[in-house]
């Protein structure tokens, strides 16, 4: 196959969606198709929009060679009106991998949240058939686009397994639940405001100092103002001692923290799918989400992790004192997590799905 991918900037980009594309990408070279990476440049939301005008970029997904032209959705300010430019001069089919709804994120003022969702129901309503990371996404695309509920589909779910195997031995993850010290907590994604780091922040000030440490894993430059603002909460609330950012790590060093670790404590507003929490039930840690989005189809609450409601301080505080005071319960949880993880395919087994979905597409 001959297969065209817009992104935006650069396919290694440090984020769960790019990791989803560049899995794909790989596959589909390893198996002899060829791809071709539309780059498109990331100006805003409001200036990504005068791309729909641009000749050259409209040029590029005209290509004559490709068989199929894949978008990721992040790109629909840029293509909602293009592409219904350009599905009259073209024979092959656009498809898109839709990671989350941007009109998804509960946060943005409500006029803003109307924009998003004319624009992206606009996009959605313009291909020819979508790539999901979750049944939530699916979902959600679903509710703002009646016509994508007809419209052919597939759900290939994240792999959980970026970062080796993970721990399998349950003598391990037992005595590792049971060592005496504080409870090792993992904050692992980029600083900006969905993730919702604050809420973490705001649980651990409630509970005794010398009960856990916050490792935080992730870019800080994304969203300057957000990471101030993290900062002065720290520093004002005397939490330095027990936190340590360490921005983007690599993977060896992001591994070995992830073997040292007891609890992921990632309490977003959104997640489409939420990739970290499948990677460090891998290593038996024991998930904090929320109930919105996709991590629920990875965590049952109680079992092998937490659901809270979102912007809940207080219960994520109440499910990590209650991880630190009962580690019985923490060993059985990490099990479970772990057990919970070997039940998801792994990336070459997703991505091997969404080419056979492309593979129809491009023979119907």
């Amino acid at each position: 196959m001959r297969v065209g991918l817009v992104i935006y900037g650069d396919l290694n980009t440090l984020s769960g969606g790019y990791l989803y594309d560049r899995y794909l990408v790989q596959h589909l070279r390893s198996q002899g198709d060829e791809v071709d990476i539309i780059s498109l440049p990331w100006t805003g939301y409001g200036r990504t929009i005068i791309q729909n005008l641009d000749r050259e970029i409209e040029s590029r997904l005209r290509s004559t060679h490709l068989d199929v032209l894949l978008q990721d959705e992040l790109n629909h300010p840029s293509l909602f009106l293009l592409n219904a430019r350009i599905k009259k001069k073209i024979r092959y089919p656009i498809l898109s991998i839709v990671h989350h709804l941007r009109s998804s994120e509960p946060y943005h003022a409500p006029l803003y949240q109307r924009l998003y969702g004319w624009i992206e129901r606009a996009y959605l309503n313009t291909l020819d058939g979508f790539i999901y990371n979750s049944q939530a996404t699916r979902q959600s695309v679903e509710r703002i686009c009646r016509a994508a509920q007809t419209k052919p589909h597939c759900v290939a779910y994240p792999g959980g397994n970026a970062h080796g195997e993970g721990i399998s031995d349950r003598r391990l993850l037992e005595e590792r639940s049971h060592q005496p010290g504080p409870l090792r907590i993992l904050f692992l994604g980029n600083l900006i405001r969905r993730k919702r780091l604050d809420v973490l922040l705001q649980a651990l000030h409630t509970l005794p100092r010398s009960g856990w440490i916050l490792n935080i894993v992730g870019r800080t430059d994304l969203e300057p103002e957000t990471t101030r603002e993290i900062n002065a909460f720290v520093h004002q609330n005397s939490l330095v001692s027990n936190i340590r950012f360490w921005g983007p790590c690599s993977s060896q060093t992001l591994q070995a923290l992830l073997v040292s670790h007891h609890v992921l404590a990632m309490p977003s507003d959104y997640e489409g799918f939420g990739i970290v929490y499948l990677e460090a039930m891998a290593y038996g840690l024991v998930p904090i989400a929320t109930t919105c989005g996709g991590a629920v189809e990875i965590i049952t609450h109680g079992l092998n992790g937490f659901l809270i409601p979102p912007n809940d301080p207080q219960a994520v505080a109440q499910a990590l004192q209650e991880l630190s005071n009962r580690r019985d319960m923490l060993a059985q949880m990490s099990v479970a997590a772990r057990a919970r993880y070997e039940q998801f395919p792994t990336w070459e087994q997703s991505m091997a799905k969404a080419r056979r979905f492309l593979e129809t597409r491009v023979a119907s």
